[in-house]
């Protein structure tokens, strides 16, 4: 479960818990617009839909962590690079949510 979200003005920070310690994270703004498959959202809508997406999201920030390096620190960063079949362009953000 993700822990203490918040909007920072260019992108969501958040927690996950892993082995008993917080994992500092963030996504990006575009990161999270391609996950709900909207490319426009007003600063209030952007928690919203991180905790809608939140299993997902957390799924992404935790294969990321196993993949990083022992010993590397720090805030672990889900870029639009990151995500593996967004829902396409056209399917409005509810449908996303849904599937």
């Amino acid at each position: 479960m993700t822990r203490n979200p918040r909007w920072d003005g260019a992108r969501i920070t958040f927690e996950i818990v892993e082995g008993g310690r917080p994992i500092a994270c963030a996504i990006s703004r575009s990161a999270l617009q391609d996950l709900a498959g909207q490319r426009r959202f007003k600063p209030a809508e952007l928690l919203a839909c991180f905790a809608a997406l939140g299993p997902r999201i957390e799924a992404i920030a935790r294969a990321k962590l196993r993949e990083r390096p022992d010993g590397i620190e720090g805030v672990l960063h889900i870029w639009s690079d990151d995500i593996d079949d967004p829902p396409p362009a056209d399917m409005p953000m509810a449908a996303a949510l849904r599937g």
